[in-house]
């Protein structure tokens, strides 16, 4: 995955299991794991999910989650 793909990704407000594994290059398995975390961490904080039949998580928390620089990524995405 090159920067401007990576870029695309990292622009949506809300990222799936698809994406999560393209992000952090892992298997369904350890990007559900992910998603669980987040979702946990969103809970326990006193917030709430939306409700929906495909899950998604914020992207601004996967980012956190994965330590991805969003300025890095927009930036090296600009200059290719």
């Amino acid at each position: 995955m090159n920067y401007k793909e990576l870029l695309e990704l990292i622009l949506k407000p809300w990222v799936s299991i698809d994406e999560i594994m393209l992000l952090a290059d892992c298997g369904k398995n350890t990007a559900t794991e992910i998603r669980t975390d987040i979702e946990k961490s969103i809970l326990e904080s006193g917030k709430k999910l939306p409700k929906s039949t495909k899950k998604h998580i914020p992207t601004k928390l996967l980012l956190e989650y994965l330590n991805l620089d969003e300025n890095y990524i927009i930036k090296m995405a600009n200059i290719i």
